[in-house]
């Protein structure tokens, strides 16, 4: 799994975890708030029950009319209980069947006790009234507390689905943004520092070699020439491979506001006897001149080596600058890492090169804003394409 699908997963999941956390949270507060709310208008419910039921010779006309209209606009209930505690044994063995011994106390200390039976809910109070002391209850099944811990439930999980695709898309879109480049970026360097190292020692090895050769007994003034030679060579390749890393390096990690300048006058410097130059179209681009001279150079050297003793061609028009060669081309399965640093085709083995010039040619061109692709056919040649935007 690549480790910004892998980060964008975990970022997801810990997300997720800690609104579902907060949903439940949510839920369950609601929840007790909806239920304490309906016990609330239920005890008012029991209240009014009461009043309706003890005061109607106590009240007038119209106020026990009040009462009686309160009742109807107040919440369902399936049933009222009235008991008389005079008796107050008897008025136990029919409290019991719906309150524990713990609420019986609270009851009778003059507490609104709710309680829970099955799928009902209740309320009672005691209720005092010249005709004597009541223990008042109500019951119902409070379909208000189901439908909206349902419709809650419901609003939660539907949250929780979008917020987890909106969640993953953006951390995706980010991830593969930064996550992906990085990567990238660590596996090239990881492989660039060791292939530079590799490359930088065959040379260093040349050199010990020929020094210990040199050393092992005395030698003539032409022998001695001929080992500094060899030296001289194998040191002007280390002091190659060295300034091309340093220009790979400084690409990458500066940048700079470049001039702008005309390609035909450019490309025409690379016109000799093995290069033929065609301005079609020319036109101008916003790049260090320099840097320029370093990718395109890069670019027709290659080109030049592998063209098997052809002419190459270059080629500028509608923005885009073309290096073609008729030489040995290169095998497919060696195209998709022809830019990789030090990376060289299968096929070039007995070519001289350390494979950082097309990687460096690519930086280069890249941070100011071109492409350089390439197609090419084993054996026929190759076309490498510098694209401007």
């Amino acid at each position: 799994m690549k480790p910004s699908r892998k980060i964008s997963l975990i970022y997801t999941l810990i997300t997720i975890g800690l609104v579902l956390i907060a949903c439940g949270v949510f839920f369950i507060l609601s929840s007790r708030y909806t239920e304490t709310l309906y016990y609330r208008y239920l005890s008012e419910k029991t209240q009014i029950v009461a009043m309706e039921r003890f005061e109607k010779d106590e009240l007038d006309s119209i106020r026990y009319q009040n009462v009686i209209q309160r009742r109807q606009n107040s919440i369902p209930t399936s049933r009222e209980v009235f008991i008389n505690t005079a008796d107050r044994d008897s008025a136990n063995i029919e409290l019991h069947k719906f309150l524990s011994e713990r609420q019986l106390e609270a009851l009778y200390k003059g507490e609104v006790v709710n309680f829970r039976v099955g799928e009902e809910v209740g309320t009672a109070l005691i209720y005092y009234d010249n005709e004597g002391t009541f223990a008042v209850a109500v019951f119902s099944r409070n379909p208000y507390g189901k439908q909206i811990s349902r419709s809650i439930g419901w609003a939660l999980v539907l949250l929780i689905a979008v917020a987890s695709v909106v969640l993953f898309l953006i951390s995706r879109l980010y991830a593969a943004r930064m996550i992906d480049r990085i990567d990238q970026d660590y596996q090239t360097e990881k492989l660039f520092v060791n292939n530079a190292s590799h490359e930088i020692n065959n040379p260093l090895t040349a050199i010990q070699g020929e020094c210990e050769v040199a050393l092992m007994r005395e030698r003539s003034p032409e022998e001695y020439r001929n080992s500094l030679t060899k030296i001289s060579k194998e040191t002007d390749r280390i002091i190659k491979i060295i300034k091309q890393l340093l220009y790979f390096s400084h690409n990458k990690s500066e940048s700079e506001d470049a001039p702008e300048m005309e390609i035909g006058p450019f490309l025409s410097r690379f016109a000799d006897d093995n290069t033929q130059v065609e301005i079609i179209d020319d036109f101008s681009v916003q790049i260090n001149e320099e840097l320029l001279q370093i990718a395109i150079g890069n670019i027709v050297k290659n080109a030049r080596k592998y063209a098997d003793g052809q002419p190459i061609v270059v080629k500028a028009r509608q923005r885009r600058i073309e290096v073609i060669d008729f030489g040995i081309g290169i095998p497919a399965a060696d195209l998709p890492h022809v830019f990789e640093p030090f990376y060289r085709a299968s096929n070039a083995a007995s070519f001289s090169g350390n494979g950082i010039g097309l990687a460096l040619s690519k930086s280069i061109l890249e941070k100011h804003s071109a492409t350089l692709k390439v197609t090419s056919t084993e054996g026929e040649g190759s076309t490498f394409t510098i694209r401007f935007s």
